[in-house]
């Protein structure tokens, strides 16, 4: 716990500090509580899926910061313990900064519309996997995350924006490969590149390549997407391929996904916005066998409160569909998240 106590004090510290020359630090979170039943083991329990905590600021118009923490990670705390009476007691228990340490990164901008980050942060690789988890449409991220890298990394990021009547943006890094607070562990750097372009108002095409070595194969893995807002309907989909060489052997994997959902504004009543929503997904995990590919449909609702800057209570029901015969895991979800 002494690790938690001296990430929330750096916080808490950061809130209350201001630069003259800087915008000032914003703290930041959200709280998502489940409830999940899941019919293939006919069980069901509450938990906390996240309870994140943030910083971020400028220190002057060239340079700024951000640390992201998730304090559901504390579950895995080391313990000892000790017996009295047949009792056991817990007589120890601690955990390092890294085990709930997600984002912790410097930027700079040394000309106007390029953005260095160095440290650790989300790899610039699909449009889903870098959204945050407060803003998915959905209590479960798609199936492209099989094969998509990890989230987050430790590595070095360059960001450019074309601003123009076809905006662009382009990202590339080089990342440990380790994935989140791991150091490198194989000597070689991997790297990602994304490319987003907006050929007309309210719709983005994203393009994204990501190469090195993950658990000891060399990968490739590419990605194309898209998003559309129209009025209050979105549309999004996505698909990514996967090709990993290990001692001469290539495995190739796929994934895609499609949904919809749809804002329905209610203005003033004490339920603001009620947001349906439907994700279809495959994910097949080996191109090269027949029959074992996984799919997924996820209806949701999401109703979200006007009294509270952000409060939403979301219900999203997962029905599977595991084509090599495995019992399908089905789920009901209800959630409810708040974002300050």
């Amino acid at each position: 716990m002494k690790g938690a106590i001296i990430s929330i004090m750096i916080l808490l510290n950061a809130a209350y500090a201001q630069d003259s020359t800087g915008t000032g630090p914003t703290v930041y979170g959200y709280i998502k509580a489940w409830y999940q039943a899941d019919y293939s083991k006919d069980q069901g329990g509450f938990s906390i899926n996240m309870a994140r905590l943030g910083a971020k600021g400028s220190v002057n118009k060239f340079a700024g910061y951000r640390v992201f923490v998730d304090f559901t990670r504390l579950g895995s705390l080391q313990t000892r313990t000790t017996t009295l009476d047949g009792v056991n007691y817990v007589t120890y228990a601690s955990a390092t900064f890294s085990n709930y340490l997600l984002d912790a990164d410097a930027f700079v901008k040394p000309v106007e519309n390029l953005t260095i980050d160095m440290g650790q942060f989300k790899v610039p690789f699909s449009t889903d996997n870098l959204r945050s988890g407060a803003v998915i449409d959905f209590v479960d991220r798609p199936m492209t995350t099989n094969v998509t890298p990890g989230l987050r990394d430790m590595g070095l990021m360059g960001t450019y924006d074309f601003k123009g009547a076809m905006p662009v943006q382009l990202s590339g890094g080089a990342f440990n490969g380790a994935g989140q607070n791991k150091t490198e562990n194989d000597k070689t750097a991997n790297y990602a590149f994304r490319a987003v372009v907006r050929p007309i108002r309210n719709l983005g095409l994203s393009a994204n390549y990501y190469g090195g070595r993950l658990s000891g194969a060399n990968v490739n893995i590419y990605d194309l997407g898209f998003d559309m807002k129209i009025s209050g309907l979105f549309l999004d989909g996505e698909y990514a391929a996967r090709g990993a060489d290990l001692s001469g052997a290539t495995t190739n994997s796929n994934s895609f996904f499609v949904y919809a959902s749809y804002d329905e504004n209610l203005g003033t009543f004490e339920i603001s916005h009620i947001i349906p929503a439907i994700r279809y997904e495959r994910y097949d995990p080996g191109t090269a066998v027949s029959g074992n590919e996984i799919y997924r449909t996820t209806l949701g609702v999401a109703f979200e409160f006007a009294r509270v800057t952000f409060a939403q209570f979301r219900i999203n029901y997962e029905l599977f569909d595991y084509k090599d015969g495995t019992p399908n895991p089905d789920k009901l979800i209800f959630e409810m998240q708040t974002r300050f």
